[in-house]
C-alpha cells in the first residue's frame, strides 16, 4: 500500500477511537480483580495493636476442613472485619484523647476556681472612690488607683 492510503486508514481508525494505532486487542475483557486480602500475624497484633482490642483467633484443623465458603464471601468477610477493627481503634483513641483533654481542662478550671481575684480590695476601692468621689472631683482618686496599680504589677 502507498504511504498516503497508509496514513487515511491510521486516521479512521484513531477516529474511531482505538486506543493505539491500529492496535487489536484479542484478549476478554475481564473485570480486573479487587484488593488482595490483608492478612496479619498475631506478633503483629501483639507488636502494633492497641490493648483492649479482640484479636480473632485462627480456626481449628477441624473448622478448616468443612465446606470452604467461595473465595468472594471470605473476602467481603476480612475486609468488614478488618474495616471494624480499624474503626474501634480509631474510636477508642478518639476517646483516649477527648477523655485526656476534657480531664486536662476539668483540672485547669478548678486551679482557676481555688484562686482568689487579685488585689480585690483595691480594685473595690477604686470602684468606691470613682462611684462618690472625694469633694466631687473624680482626680482625687489618684492616690487609691496607684494602690491598686502597685497591687496589680506584683
Amino acid at each position: 500500500l502507498p504511504i498516503s492510503q497508509v496514513a487515511r486508514q491510521l486516521r479512521r481508525c484513531g477516529e474511531k477511537g482505538s486506543k493505539s494505532m491500529g492496535g487489536v486487542s484479542f484478549r476478554a475483557n475481564r473485570p480486573t480483580p479487587g484488593p488482595a486480602p490483608i492478612f496479619y500475624t498475631e506478633e503483629f497484633f501483639q507488636t502494633h495493636g492497641a490493648p483492649g482490642v479482640p484479636v480473632r483467633a485462627e480456626p481449628e484443623a477441624s473448622e478448616t476442613s468443612a465446606v470452604q465458603p467461595s473465595p468472594a464471601e471470605t473476602d467481603a468477610e476480612l475486609k468488614a472485619a478488618q474495616r471494624m477493627r480499624i474503626l474501634a481503634e480509631l474510636r477508642a483513641d478518639e476517646l483516649s484523647s477527648a477523655e485526656a483533654a476534657a480531664q486536662r481542662i476539668g483540672s485547669w478550671a478548678a486551679e482557676l476556681q481555688k484562686r482568689s481575684v487579685p488585689c480585690l480590695a483595691e480594685q473595690e476601692q477604686v470602684e468606691r472612690c470613682y462611684a462618690s468621689p472625694p469633694g466631687g472631683d473624680q482626680l482625687r482618686c489618684g492616690s487609691v488607683v496607684d494602690k491598686f496599680v502597685r497591687c496589680a504589677k506584683l
